[in-house]
């Protein structure tokens, strides 16, 4: 069966722990790689939505913390630069609005002083 695997003469097979995952007859199972991820006993791995990320045999996938942004399939999120800005989980960085401004990785932008 597909999630599960069978080393050298075994009679039974073994089921892939979350972050693995193994085609049907496999004799292991497979790490999934960064910006994916799978539950126990998969047959394949997911994609991380936009405005998450996963390390390398991740079970889930991670928020991006405000100030960074990923796209779908991110094994990291990225920093927003300087006169943008995100709130957390973003997918895109926004552009801080004409009068206003923000450091690199900013949750917010700052209106210029008057």
């Amino acid at each position: 069966d597909s999630g599960t695997y069978s080393e050298g003469l075994a009679v039974n097979c073994s089921e892939c722990v979350g972050g693995t995952y193994s085609p049907t007859r496999a004799s292991g199972c497979t790490s999934c790689d960064g910006g994916k991820y799978s539950g126990a006993q998969a047959s394949s791995c997911e994609s991380c939505a936009g405005g998450t990320y996963s390390p390398v045999r991740s079970r889930n996938c991670s928020a991006c913390v405000g100030g960074t942004y990923s796209n779908t399939g991110a094994a990291s999120c990225i920093a927003c630069s300087s006169g943008t800005y995100s709130e957390p989980a973003s997918s895109a960085c926004t552009k801080c609005d004409s009068g206003s401004w923000s450091n690199t990785s900013a949750v917010a932008c700052v209106a210029c002083a008057a």
